[in-house]
């Protein structure tokens, strides 16, 4: 059950007037692919290997290159993976079905360890984003939506604080830490948007012309990558952040 002895420490009224008031940027695609991953759900860039990894609702966990090509894939029964983060050590899995963060090694995809972290609801009413902030060196989680909630875990995944962050969007699909801001996709909206990541106030918000987008990557140049859950597809954007000069703001 959502853990109420933990304070919802922020009320985002704010962050709801910066989302209302905004009105979204329209992305334009650069091109999309077809990729041969089913049902990709989310997506996140390795630094190390410069590659990503994509997650499916069959449970598989993909590594594929900038082309989309399946470079090594493991796969976990009875699992419904919805988010994935990596880091220099480990890929993190997120399965919404039974609440748990599976942990593989970067480098063998052995899984290292297996941690739930408990919430009530229906099978498909569980976590669909999963991210580090850097900021507040912490792990966030989030539902997706009825109501959408954001939990900040500590180094054991335990949950040490609980946001609503309903007010910011119909539906949160995916999360990334990008360039200091905390980045996150609404798949019914169809829309990215940037957040304070101390206050999870909105700063930015952009539309995006792919239907379904479940998931969500940075590249190492900034650019931006936008798995299509139901097309199969990989869509290509420039960094939402360049100005007309290119250069970022």
């Amino acid at each position: 059950m959502i853990p109420f002895k933990h304070s919802v420490a922020i009320v985002l009224a704010t962050a709801a007037f910066a989302a209302n008031a905004q009105k979204a940027i329209a992305l334009k695609p650069i091109k999309s692919i077809a990729i041969k991953i089913p049902e990709p759900s989310d997506i996140c860039y390795n630094a190390k290997s410069d590659d990503f990894f994509i997650v499916s609702d069959n449970g598989i966990l993909f590594e594929a290159d900038r082309d989309g090509k399946i470079v090594r894939q493991v796969k976990q029964n009875d699992t419904d993976f919805e988010a994935v983060y990596s880091d220099d050590k480990n890929v993190y899995a997120v399965d919404e079905t039974h609440r748990n963060i599976y942990i593989y090694d970067v480098n063998t995809l052995k899984i290292m360890r297996i941690v739930n972290v408990p919430y009530n609801g229906a099978k498909n009413k569980g976590y669909e984003a999963f991210t580090f902030n850097k900021s507040k060196n912490n792990f966030v989680i989030f539902t997706e939506k009825d109501p959408s909630w954001l939990f900040e875990l500590d180094a054991d995944f335990k949950i040490t604080n609980t946001v609503d962050i309903s007010n910011i969007a119909t539906d949160i699909a995916a999360a990334q830490f990008h360039d200091n801001f905390l980045w996150l996709l609404s798949d019914e909206d169809m829309a990215i948007m940037k957040l304070n990541p101390n206050t999870y106030e909105v700063v930015g918000k952009w539309s995006l012309p792919v239907i379904n987008p479940e998931g969500f990557a940075f590249d190492k140049d900034g650019s931006l990558l936008v798995t299509c859950d139901d097309m199969q597809r990989l869509y290509y954007f420039n960094n939402p952040d360049a100005g007309p000069t290119g250069e970022t703001k």
